[in-house]
């Protein structure tokens, strides 16, 4: 199932090409960007992106691939909206994206990969917020330093989102104008 070191290849059990980040390799991801100094600027985001082996679009750094990916640009790094010389975090696909028309043959090894990381997540950063919607289960840390971590399984790949201590904030008091006056409070 290994295919080159860190990625694990699912692409039998599938029936198409499909990769994941091995546990380890994930937690390495995660440990990277949850774990290191914030605020981070845009220079410091490309060389952590660069060091996780992804390659940016030719055109704007902030989008890149993965080595899980199928080629199209699976990551991104969010740019602060008050200052742009900053981050608010990054979006990582840790699975190939596979079709959604093919959801019903992937989804049981979506689900098996969020699990694993999900429980490696857990030793590190104690036991999660778990939820479920329609898109699928999600499990969120919010670290000691305020950086939050999402982790997903959407059916068709697993995510992971780090939102900076700032967004985190952000997101925090979002939830809460949203629970005391409804959503559709501007």
């Amino acid at each position: 199932m290994s295919t080159s070191p860190g990625i694990l290849d699912y692409s039998q059990q599938v029936g198409l090409p499909f990769y994941a980040y091995t546990t380890e390799q994930m937690v390495n991801i995660v440990r990277t960007w949850a774990e290191h100094t914030w605020p981070i600027t845009l220079s410091e985001a490309f060389a952590l992106r660069d060091q996780c082996g992804w390659t940016p679009a030719p055109d704007d750094g902030r989008f890149f691939t993965t080595p899980v990916s199928n080629g199209e640009e699976d990551g991104v790094v969010r740019r602060e909206t008050r200052n742009r010389d900053l981050i608010s975090g990054i979006d990582v696909q840790l699975t190939t994206r596979a079709p959604v028309d093919l959801k019903p043959q992937v989804s049981a090894v979506t689900q098996s990969i969020y699990t694993s990381y999900r429980d490696a997540l857990s030793r590190i950063y104690g036991p999660p917020k778990d939820s479920i919607d329609s898109t699928g289960p999600y499990s969120d840390w919010r670290l000691v330093t305020n950086v939050s971590v999402n982790l997903s399984s959407v059916g068709t790949f697993t995510n992971v989102v780090i939102n900076s201590p700032a967004e985190t904030e952000s997101i925090a008091l979002g939830a809460y104008h949203e629970d005391k006056y409804g959503p559709d409070v501007p």
